[in-house]
């Protein structure tokens, strides 16, 4: 797969590298595939069980949305002091997309 970019943010699977403005941030595996999926689909919202599924596979995660919303706001206060940033958004009830 190739690495994905949004303004200032680089997201290269291949690695499992995040970086910002050139400097490399820590994600999670998880968080790693959180935000790939919605660099993926840039521009739309991407439902919360479709992301759950891109991640995880697996419907037992979709039960527990709250699962994923713990792991977005992980995504943005690992990106927040670097602006500018990719700003994950929620789509209340809907899912998640970035802008």
């Amino acid at each position: 797969p190739a690495a994905v970019r949004d303004r200032s943010l680089t997201l290269d699977p291949f690695r499992q590298v995040c970086y910002l403005k050139g400097e490399s941030i820590q994600l999670t595996g998880t968080e790693f595939a959180i935000l790939y999926a919605l660099l993926l689909n840039r521009g739309r919202i991407v439902p919360t069980k479709e992301l759950s599924n891109a991640v995880w596979r697996d419907e037992v995660f979709y039960e527990r949305n709250g699962c994923l919303a713990v792991h977005v706001r992980h995504i943005r206060e690992k990106l927040h002091d670097r602006k500018p940033y990719a700003t994950v958004k929620t789509a209340w009830g809907r899912g998640y997309w970035i802008e």
